[in-house]
């Protein structure tokens, strides 16, 4: 059987893994599985571009947070020094798509919002929460060794 690396694994997909594992009935599977998957989670993050992490922090830790509280501004002044970073610069193809205004969701007409993609290129997603259309911009963080 071959044994999988952490290159078959996205981010999403570590973090909702430690999630099962920290939430399982078994005392080993709650000690022993979530820093196995740790592990994979640093190397996978230490791989992502300031923008991306800033995209995660926003997406899974800001959720959790209330909101006006200390810690939420402190998250959103994280994420918005990560995307002014100079790993996380804005390209020029990048800056074009974020500074005019974002299109309306072909399937509802509501706003959209831009998304630094993950495990997927960047993306355009729906804010109304029963559409969650969502509209590749094939912007991705491998095209930025060019």
């Amino acid at each position: 059987m071959a044994q999988a690396s952490d290159e078959d694994f996205g981010v999403y997909a570590l973090l909702e893994a430690q999630r099962r594992f920290a939430n399982s009935k078994r005392l080993s599977d709650r000690f022993f599985g979530p820093m196995c998957i740790a592990g994979l989670l640093r190397k996978c993050l230490a791989k992502l571009t300031d923008r991306q992490v800033g995209q995660l922090v926003s997406d899974v830790v800001a959720d959790e947070l209330r909101v006006l509280s200390p810690e939420m501004e402190i998250c959103e002044h994280a994420v918005r020094r990560l995307f002014r970073s100079a790993g996380g610069c804005w390209r020029d193809q990048d800056t074009s798509v974020v500074d005019d205004a974002m299109p309306p969701c072909p399937l509802c007409g509501s706003e959209t919002t831009y998304h630094v993609g993950i495990d997927e290129p960047d993306f355009l997603l729906c804010v109304r929460a029963d559409c969650e259309h969502k509209e590749q911009l094939g912007i991705c963080a491998d095209d930025e060794e060019d």
